[in-house]
């Protein structure tokens, strides 16, 4: 979403008037928010750089809670916008997994957490290693309890192997085969695979957790149905 706003520079106080960015949410409560913020200020030395920095504060009315915002614009735009950079207090982990997928692998869950929390801060050069973890704990312990007499191979066979020789399921081995390869790109000098991204990376992951998670209940109703009374 984005408003005109007024901001002030930091010093001589002229006034500029920026389309900027603004957050959907409040990070206290993350109720929906679409409020311009109460004051917002900018700086740069345009002299040796057109980008300047913007700040934001903002009142949520929800939870009675102040935040501020990070954002950058072009100053030698005629009509500058402001685009987010980051918002503070950072916004927690909001991802909710199946409850199967945290008994299953909870290291999963918590690295995958944390590689939200990461992105959200706009740590993106480092939030995609941490997706890439998130993934390997995910695919072992999965083939763990697909395996549990090979553990020892498992725990120690490189993570491409690991997908090729103990997932037997086509739907997880193909979205685990391309999470590898974007994860990887994330954790490489360079890029094999250009067109794919983070988002892509996330998605498949997701995807993967879907697929498990109907697996696991699966051979839950199996037990169930293998054993009436």
């Amino acid at each position: 979403m984005h408003k005109l706003i007024t901001a002030n520079k930091i010093r001589d106080l002229k006034e500029k008037n920026i389309t900027a960015e603004l957050p959907s949410k409040c990070p206290h409560c993350h109720t929906a928010y679409g409020e311009i913020p109460i004051v917002s200020f900018y700086y740069g030395d345009t002299t040796k750089d057109s980008w300047c920095s913007l700040y934001s504060i903002f009142f949520c009315p929800h939870c009675e809670k102040c935040f501020y915002t990070e954002s950058n614009f072009n100053d030698k735009l005629t009509f500058p916008t402001a685009y987010l950079i980051r918002t503070y207090p950072a916004d927690k982990s909001s991802v909710k997994m199946p409850k199967s997928i945290e008994i299953l692998s909870p290291s999963f869950v918590k690295i995958y957490k944390e590689a939200e929390i990461a992105e959200k801060q706009g740590l993106y050069e480092i939030c995609g290693i941490g997706y890439r973890k998130a993934l390997e704990f995910l695919v072992k312990d999965y083939a763990l309890e697909m395996n549990p007499d090979k553990r020892e191979t498992i725990i120690s066979v490189k993570l491409a192997n690991c997908i090729e020789t103990f997932i037997s399921n086509e739907q997880i081995k193909t979205l685990a085969k391309a999470s590898a390869w974007i994860g990887n790109d994330e954790t490489h000098y360079s890029r094999k695979h250009e067109d794919y991204n983070v988002s892509h990376l996330k998605a498949f992951i997701d995807a993967m957790v879907t697929y498990i998670t109907a697996e696991l209940t699966v051979g839950d109703a199996l037990k169930l149905i293998s054993n009436p009374k």
